[in-house]
């Protein structure tokens, strides 16, 4: 078991030099969320296109700062929806810092951008869009973007290196306690077990892996990525589990919400149109 622990953090100690050069350009995008953020409320109809590309960046603060969007009426919920498939929190670091290759992590990137799209406009033209008005939000158009960051402890109010590390220790925490867990319970269960948990090479495993991406915080990405990367998990039910995760988003957007049915519509949808693309995925694979 030793063995196995200190194999673990020797992996992720190699990792921490990449992980540092991602976050120090993911925090200069961040000096620049407010200008950003706004662009998504440039036009409605291309909502779903700019917030599957916005909420591609890998970070917390763009689906945190979109769902404020939509809860001051500056957001259609397609928009938000297309935001939050997209969102994948700390995956992609981890999938950089993995030695995962270009062609994986972009299929990956290129796979959930499409998804965000395609179901932000199913959800656009057929439900939403007769729901949302408006004309029936508050007329507060002062979005303290800065109070939207400081919410989310990995880069509220810090410079571009002081943020970057701490991004970087907060990930380093988040791989070492996922990995020591997820190692521990290989060694103790085996893989062929932990496999039967989590129904591996059933049609159903993106059902779960959906599920389990809906736990707010970033750790779940972080455990997602390195279950797929382990080959416990198909690309079908990874993409379901980060396409469902929407890091804080959730949880700002249930406290926000001037219509909380309307926020469970919209948790509801995201999770609905992750579960299609997972078992779709898996299908045609």
């Amino acid at each position: 078991m030793l063995e196995v622990w200190t194999e673990c953090i020797m992996d992720i100690v190699k990792t921490i030099p990449i992980l540092f050069v991602v976050y120090l350009v993911i925090s200069w995008m961040e000096n620049h969320m407010d200008a950003v953020t706004r662009v998504v409320t440039s036009t409605e109809p291309a909502g779903p296109v700019i917030g599957a590309l916005i909420g591609a960046i890998p970070q917390c603060g763009f689906s945190m700062g979109c769902s404020v969007l939509y809860c001051r009426g500056f957001l259609a919920p397609a928009t938000l929806i297309a935001v939050y498939l997209s969102t994948s929190d700390e995956a992609i670091p981890v999938l950089f810092a993995g030695g995962c290759s270009w062609k994986e992590i972009v299929l990956l990137i290129a796979v959930k951008i499409g998804i965000a799209i395609v179901a932000g406009y199913l959800f656009y033209l057929f439900w939403f869009r007769k729901h949302w008005n408006i004309d029936d939000w508050p007329e507060d158009d002062e979005l303290d973007m800065n109070e939207v960051n400081a919410s989310c402890s990995c880069c509220g109010g810090q410079s571009l290196w002081r943020s970057a590390l701490i991004r970087t220790a907060n990930t380093t925490v988040f791989l070492v306690i996922t990995m020591l867990i997820l190692n521990t319970i290989i060694y103790l269960l085996g893989a062929d077990s932990l496999a039967a948990i989590l129904l591996q090479g059933s049609r159903l495993q993106p059902v779960l892996c959906a599920l389990i991406g809906l736990i707010p915080g970033c750790a779940v990405s972080v455990l997602l990525v390195q279950l797929f990367t382990a080959g416990t998990i198909s690309f079908g039910s990874v993409i379901a589990g980060l396409s469902a995760g929407a890091g804080f988003g959730f949880i700002l957007l249930l406290r926000e919400a001037p219509c909380k049915k309307s926020a469970w519509q919209i948790i509801g949808c995201t999770y609905a149109a992750a579960v299609a693309a997972g078992l779709l995925i898996d299908c045609i694979i």
